[in-house]
């Protein structure tokens, strides 16, 4: 089985960044004090945005009518300072000591899109070398690479690329900041 072109990975990788960056915008909220109180599902003004954001990315894809259908049949939840309902922690394990700082979860028919953004005080390689060694023990193959502009990520893929995990990780003096974004098949999800 030849691996899936990194080319054809694009689309779905920008849908995970896409849901990253809505993670990371409640995040931010969060910290800023705007929002709800800890360990709440946020508003569905804030659900919407997440299930734009990923549609409108998706939309760049060879496979947009797949991802519309998946979307317009989907439900979409997140939490603040913990996981939310459903979230796939045997796919996505939790570093020891880290921090969670805000988690979503879109399920649909076909694939489900989910997001984690933590903190800890391990450095960005030490973050990517437990997912590293989580992800190819679970079937997972870590694709070339280890940064994008100077950012460091790192993209794992598995069943002949319908399933994709993006780690990323900011550092900010003495912590890191990462974001996990995953579109798992519905049998990953249980």
């Amino acid at each position: 089985m030849n691996p899936t072109p990194l080319r054809a990975l694009a689309p779905r990788r920008k849908q995970l960044l896409a849901a990253a960056a809505v993670s990371t915008a409640l995040l931010l909220a969060a910290c800023s004090g705007a929002g709800e109180p800890d360990g709440t599902t946020t508003s569905a003004s804030a659900t919407s945005g997440a299930t734009v954001a990923a549609t409108s990315s998706s939309a760049t894809s060879s496979s947009a009518s797949a991802s519309s259908t998946a979307t317009a049949t989907a439900t979409a939840q997140t939490a603040i300072k913990e996981l939310v309902a459903g979230f796939p922690a045997k796919v996505i394990p939790l570093p020891k000591g880290a921090q969670i700082q805000a988690s979503s979860l879109e399920t649909g028919s076909t694939v489900s899109t989910t997001s984690l953004t933590a903190t800890t005080t391990e450095t960005p390689a030490q973050i990517l070398a437990f997912y590293t060694k989580s992800f190819t023990a679970q079937g997972f193959k870590a694709q070339p690479g280890d940064a994008v502009d100077g950012v460091p990520l790192k993209t794992y893929v598995r069943a002949a690329g319908e399933e994709i995990i993006t780690v990323s990780v900011v550092v900010t003096s003495a912590t890191s900041t990462f974001t996990v974004g995953a579109t798992l098949l519905p049998a990953s999800m249980k």
